[in-house]
């Protein structure tokens, strides 16, 4: 039965291209970032807070990629402009493993951290050109399971690489240096796979160039906005808040649990197993129940996570990482998917690159402002001699309940104006092409040739 779905959602060659592409893609990304590049960080000498930023390094330069948002535009070719910011984004990632040896100690960590944003800089722009092209192929009835399928051969590579490259790590505990160099090579190795795959996959349409008067009105479309700018407000404040804890989750496994790189790899592999099956599961929820509901359904979850790591200490890590990691499975296989979905569903076809640009800049925002208000709030708690006495590790670890509890603070926040907005409109069904929803067919059809311009339109039930 699942051989059966799968070759309907891979039955054209893009599809399939993009698919293959994903392996590639998560192969370079896993070994040159997360708890790998974090370690060649501390093997730097880099403090906590600078590791955190480290680990959540890619969103926040997403805020940068707004800047480029007209000049990108201008392009008409996706695969193009895709294959050229791939190139560039895996050359200046590679270049960060040589920071140690061709530049002198005092110097190592600002070029460290201008490479990183140079490299994810482009990396998260290439993220919004390859979803512009890969689009253009996949209809709105199955993109909710084809973008989990996607997801789930992303955490297929991840479970194989925290398997082999956690282990390798702790082989190469003498030469770690070395351990990078080897895991950056592979990686150059991937990249050139996947730029092989994308310069052999089809491009799409050819984007029709409007030239325009008054390009810096553009910039302002995204407010105009207001079901999509309250989406994106919504999703900032979720990572604001989850990241003011979450962020030094590396830093703490590894410098303060200190935890050997097969442990906190194990970890990974805990995160990612559970989301090969929820994937699949929260994918169909979507196709039924639209990616609003998973996306609030997910939020929840990740308050659980927060409360769980609250309570790991140097006797009880074993227990309770692994459970919130595996809460947080669950919960990042919805809110993936269901981000995804629902971005694109509120975003007008035209000026996708801009409203993406958008929501990707103001997201890292979100990545930006939690680990600073978190390094602050810890700067605190480290200042004083009671609340450090309070529990082992408590500068970390009353993170988390703060993380938690912001997080059921805004979901309240969240249900109240839900349900003041029904109580306003209890007389009309409010529309969006994609999906349309549970209305009437007569409303459903006017709001099919609804010309809205912010593909929104009501009705009277």
């Amino acid at each position: 039965m699942f051989k059966n779905k799968r070759v309907k959602l891979l039955d054209t060659k893009p599809r399939k291209c993009f698919y293959t592409q994903t392996a590639f893609a998560t192969s370079f990304t896993y070994l040159t970032s997360g708890a790998f590049l974090s370690g060649l960080a501390i093997f730097m000498g880099a403090g906590d807070i600078l590791v955190s930023y480290i680990n959540i390094v890619l969103n926040i330069c997403g805020v940068l990629i707004l800047a480029f948002t007209s000049f990108f535009e201008r392009f008409q070719s996706r695969k193009k402009l895709t294959v050229v910011l791939t190139i560039l984004s895996r050359l200046f990632t590679l270049l960060i493993v040589a920071v140690p040896v061709v530049f002198p100690e005092k110097a190592q960590l600002p070029v460290f951290v201008t490479l990183i944003v140079i490299a994810f800089t482009l990396q998260a722009q290439t993220t919004v050109i390859l979803n512009q092209w890969m689009l253009g192929f996949i209809d709105e009835e199955r993109k909710g399971r084809y973008i989990s399928l996607r997801q789930t051969l992303t955490l297929i590579v991840t479970i194989v690489l925290s398997l082999s490259g956690g282990y390798f790590m702790d082989q190469m505990s003498n030469n770690e240096y070395l351990g990078f160099v080897i895991l950056f090579s592979i990686a150059a190795l991937m990249s050139i796979g996947e730029i092989i795959l994308l310069m052999n996959t089809p491009d799409s349409e050819r984007v029709i160039i409007k030239r325009e008067k008054h390009k810096f009105k553009e910039f302002f479309l995204p407010f105009k906005n207001k079901k999509f700018l309250f989406f994106v407000l919504y999703v900032m404040s979720f990572y604001l808040l989850l990241n003011i804890a979450d962020s030094f989750t590396m830093v703490y496994m590894m410098r303060y649990l200190e935890l050997p790189y097969s442990a906190v790899t194990m970890m990974t592999l805990v995160l990612s197993l559970p989301q090969v099956v929820m994937l699949g599961v929260w994918g169909k929820i979507i196709d039924k129940k639209g990616s609003k509901f998973v996306l609030k359904t997910s939020i929840w979850l990740f308050a659980g996570q927060m409360l769980f790591f609250s309570f790991a200490a140097t006797k009880t890590w074993f227990i309770f990482i692994p459970v919130a990691f595996i809460i947080a499975s669950v919960a990042n296989a919805g809110f993936v998917v269901a981000v995804f979905n629902r971005r694109y569903e509120l975003m007008p076809e035209n000026k996708r690159i801009l409203f993406d640009n958008f929501y990707t800049a103001i997201i890292g925002i979100g990545f930006i402002l939690g680990p600073l208000i978190g390094g602050l709030i810890k700067g605190l708690f480290e200042s004083s001699e009671l609340v450090m006495n309070s529990m082992q590790f408590a500068n970390i670890r009353l993170l988390y309940i703060i993380s938690a509890v912001g997080i059921l603070i805004l979901q309240l926040i969240y249900l109240f104006f839900q349900r003041k907005k029904k109580t306003k409109t209890d007389n009309t069904c409010t529309l969006e092409y994609q999906p349309l929803g549970e209305c009437e067919h007569e409303c459903v059809d006017q709001c099919e040739n609804s010309n809205s311009s912010e593909n929104i339109c009501e009705c009277e039930l």
